[in-house]
């Protein structure tokens, strides 16, 4: 956990959940959640996404200071650093899936989640659409996805594919949801459809090699600002920060799942000496390269001893 200076509100990084199955995703009842974690009935934010699916009850999720009425059949969708709290909850029930970042970048298109967590802030001084009520049409196939990602979590081991099972599902999730949430919302995403398709494609293909704005915008023969606009009005943010958060994500895969040391990784990214690496890598993590690897070294080995003990015991 980490303070936030500005608010005073807690921060909450994706390892304080200890009950976590499958590293960089997270599934339980949100009852269950709340009492292993009671310190999140009240307001804080995190670094990772949530989905949440209400079945039972009614009551009111509050996110970044708006309240919303829950109902069953009501998904809601919070992306990182959005205060949210759970106190005014009442009876409602429902299930929680978290994710990172990262485990759905390993095999998907980073700017298809932004796409999606963008209908959860405000456009264009237009209300945001954290929590939409399902149709009753639609509510038996979200349910599905959720219960299938729900069953490959706990069968989850080392030694099966259930961890590119629920990435795969996911997947599927975000595509209908993104489906839902564009039939709810008041931003115009279809004019705009095809040159977002191409810019994703772009710039999973290109990052490494191109983070200036200019290659992009040459590339789609549109200007910077049209494109910048266009990045301002569906992901709520430039081009040029998705340019480095993909950039990011690259980083922490190949400190993660490979062997190659940083400087290595940094001359593999295009970096221009190891030294601006380290220093990018801190003012965007707030840690360095090594200590992330190790910090996560640690996590990992928590986590498999964890297992190996609950395999003996059982």
């Amino acid at each position: 956990m980490h303070q936030d200076h500005q608010n005073e509100k807690p921060l909450y990084h994706f390892s304080f959940l200890k009950d976590i199955k499958v590293y960089g995703i997270y599934y339980n009842s949100l009852a269950r959640y709340l009492c292993q974690y009671p310190f999140l009935r009240k307001e804080h934010f995190h670094d990772f996404y949530s989905v949440l699916l209400f079945t039972k009850g009614e009551g009111t999720i509050r996110i970044n200071n708006e309240a919303y009425p829950i109902h069953p059949q009501t998904i809601c969708l919070i992306a990182p650093n959005q205060t949210h709290s759970f106190e005014e909850l009442g009876k409602a029930e429902g299930i929680v899936f978290t994710f990172c970042q990262d485990f759905y970048v390993e095999e998907f298109s980073f700017i298809r989640l932004l796409n999606l967590f963008s209908y959860t802030s405000s456009i264009d001084k237009k209300v945001s659409n954290s929590c939409i009520n399902l149709a009753e049409s639609d509510y038996p196939r979200v349910s599905d996805i959720m219960k299938s990602v729900s069953y490959e979590y706990e069968s989850f081991t080392t030694d099966n594919n259930s961890a590119v099972i629920i990435r795969s599902l996911l997947n599927i999730l975000l595509l209908k949801l993104t489906e839902l949430y564009e039939g709810k919302s008041d931003k115009s995403v279809n004019s705009n459809c095809n040159l977002i398709h191409s810019l994703s494609n772009l710039v999973d293909s290109s990052f490494i090699q191109e983070q200036q704005v200019s290659f992009y915008a040459s590339a789609l023969n549109i200007s910077e600002k049209q494109l910048n606009d266009i990045c301002h009005r569906h992901f709520n943010c430039g081009l040029k920060k998705i340019l480095q958060d993909r950039l990011m994500q690259e980083t922490r895969k190949l400190l993660l799942s490979t062997e190659l040391s940083v400087g290595e990784i940094a001359y593999k990214l295009n970096f221009e000496d190891n030294s601006y690496f380290n220093k990018v890598f801190k003012k965007e993590i707030g840690i360095t390269p090594k200590s992330f690897r190790d910090m996560h070294k640690k996590i990992f080995e928590n986590r498999e001893n964890k297992i190996s003990r609950e395999r003996l015991a059982s």
